[in-house]
């Protein structure tokens, strides 16, 4: 046991000494719906600027159709009604962080529109370092919703910046975090940004081993024995043990990192991982940038958004 504890102590070394060339947390965005789950992200990311001493945004977007529809059913201005809506948000994102005792190092920002054009826009404009956010509500059953999704996932395709999506209350900073590697340059940049955001935290690289089911059939379609399918499986666990680790030096920078290696389909097994007690936040690349409309999340990190119970980190994009 104290074998254990004093490696992953190592590990935990490595990693805070591995930060210093990585950019550090200077402004966070915080997106607040001022529903239900507004309470959980402006925690959480009180909790993250006090601990990166980082200026914080806070931003709620009142969308635009639904401030028009407002304003026809009850007969009152446009512009009288977007003043009084902004100065009712902005009292409600003040008097919370009062309760919460911060009250230095903060704007407040009450914008009309898209909120997904809104938040990608402000955190551009103000050069966030993370942007926080809720889950949003599950999209709809329509073709563009599903495609589209939440906000979460609108934000997550054309973020310049890191994005959280918060699913906890903050009761803590962050202690056990896994990172799905897949040995893409975005896995690498979820391991990274992981870092910057979490530096006290134990850090875990997971990889997820499967053998495709296309393939175990047409294995067994020819008669191969079970015990070759163990030893096949077997193999490929071990070749992935020794390729997350060259992965971990190489492309993140951590010479000795804690890894695991899980077997079965990635959605599935990432998920049961992001609803155990061993990990608080899960990192993972987004699978889904490109120049093709950005309309898709891969559909492992879907899954994960929807379905995790603990905090997603979604890796933002790298030069």
């Amino acid at each position: 046991m104290k074998g254990s504890n004093r490696r992953e102590n190592s590990v935990l070394m490595k990693s805070r000494a591995a930060i210093g060339s990585e950019m550090a947390l200077k402004t966070i965005l915080a997106a607040l719906d001022l529903a239900g789950e507004s309470d959980a992200v402006l925690d959480r990311a009180v909790q993250l600027a006090g601990e990166h001493g980082a200026w914080l945004v806070l931003l709620h977007v009142i969308e635009t159709e639904a401030l028009a529809q407002v304003a026809k059913v009850s007969g009152q201005g446009e512009s009288d009604l977007r003043d009084q809506l902004r100065r009712q948000a902005a009292a409600r994102i003040d008097a919370s962080l009062l309760d919460l005792g911060r009250t230095r190092r903060t704007d407040v920002r009450v914008e009309f529109g898209s909120p997904h054009e809104v938040i990608t826009r402000v955190a551009d404009e103000g050069s966030a370092d993370l942007v926080v956010l809720g889950p949003g509500k599950s999209p709809g059953k329509s073709l563009r919703a599903k495609v589209l999704g939440s906000t979460a996932d609108r934000v997550i395709r054309t973020s310049p910046a890191p994005v959280l999506v918060v699913k906890t209350q903050a009761a803590e900073p962050y202690r056990k975090v896994a990172v799905a590697i897949d040995f893409s340059p975005q896995s690498a940049s979820a391991a990274k940004d992981a870092r910057n955001l979490a530096p006290n935290a134990r850090l875990r690289l997971i990889h997820v081993v499967g053998v495709p089911l296309t393939f175990e059939q047409a294995m067994l379609r020819v008669g191969t024995p079970q015990a070759e399918m163990e030893r096949y499986r077997l193999t490929r666990v071990a070749t992935a043990r020794d390729e997350i680790k060259t992965f971990a030096r190489d492309a993140v920078g951590i010479d000795d990192a804690a890894t695991k290696i899980l077997e079965g389909d990635p959605g599935p097994a990432l998920v049961r991982l992001a609803r155990s007690k061993s990990v608080d936040l899960l990192a993972l690349g987004p699978h889904g940038r490109g120049v093709v409309l950005q309309t898709l999340l891969g559909s492992v990190t879907q899954r994960v958004l929807r379905e995790a119970s603990c905090d997603v980190l979604v890796a933002g994009p790298r030069q």
